[in-house]
Order: structure tokens, then sequence, then C-alpha cells
């Protein structure tokens, strides 16, 4: 019986072993997604390194001791605002992407205010430069217009 399972152990360490060697790495995406497509450019994890939103008229850095990271991958988003070591605010849900816009649908919200967002849905252009990228758009916050105007970089 040890035999077997060890005869089954090493079979299957083979196995693995080759699946994550020979075969070709699989993409992961929404459902909505047909085999055959390709992850998009703005697929990773980003930092928020700059932000002119609403009627700022010159871009502006993250506040001292504040850092905001977005994790984009296989049809779904998530976004954490972090201060001196704790979490402030979190969001997430799906996003979709069509030559230049960008949309996310906001499933979940954590952190003081903007609760309303939940069940949203927002529209932007968006263009990755590099290591870099710009996402503009408006959003609806509690029946107002916010200008989004942000550049994220492509943490290494």
């Amino acid at each position: 019986m040890t035999r077997t399972f060890r005869t089954a152990g090493v079979g299957l360490m083979a196995l693995t072993a080759f699946a994550l060697t020979v075969l070709p790495a699989r993409d992961v995406r929404s459902q909505d997604d047909k085999p055959g497509d390709k992850p998009s450019s703005i697929e990773g994890a980003w930092k928020l390194v700059e932000q002119k939103n609403g009627d700022a008229k010159e871009y502006q850095k993250q506040p001292e001791g504040t850092e905001m990271i977005k994790y984009v991958t296989g049809g779904r988003f998530v976004w954490t605002i972090v201060r001196e070591g704790r979490v402030i605010g979190a969001a997430g849900g799906k996003f979709k992407v069509d030559k230049d816009k960008y949309a996310e649908s906001i499933e979940y919200f954590h952190g003081e205010g903007n609760a309303s967002l939940v069940g949203k849905t927002f529209d932007f252009t968006w263009k990755v430069d590099g290591n870099t990228w710009l996402h503009v758009g408006v959003i609806k916050v509690d029946g107002q217009d916010l200008k989004i105007d942000e550049k994220w970089e492509r943490c290494k």
C-alpha cells in the first residue's frame, strides 16, 4: 500500500514538472474573453504616482506615508490605499478593456465614504507608455461629476 502511494506521488510530481516546463503557460482571463486573446498591457500591479482629480490644475503626488496600489488581471481589479501601514480604503470588481477604453465595475468597497460607488461602472480612456499608465475619465460621486486624471507606474 505504501509503495502504491509512493509510486503515485512520484508520478504526480513528474507530471507536474512536465506540465510546468513543457506545456505553454495559460493566461488567466475573465469569462467574457475568447480563447487565444492575449492579456492586455494594462494587466499587472500599479502604483499611483500622481493625480490631477476634480478641479486641480496640476498633478499632485500622494501625501507622505500614503500609497495606492492597483492590481489588474484576469478581468478583475482591486486597489488599496495604505497610510502608515494601515489599509484606509479599498475597492475591487471587474474591468473591461476595448481599445483605448477601460471600464471598472465596482463590486465592493472598504473605508470611509464612497460606498455609493458599489454597483457602478466608470469609463476611462487609458494608455500605457512604457511603465506608465495614464488613466482619465469622469466618475459620478454622490450625484456630482468628478474628473479623474491619474498617472500610475508599473510595480517592479
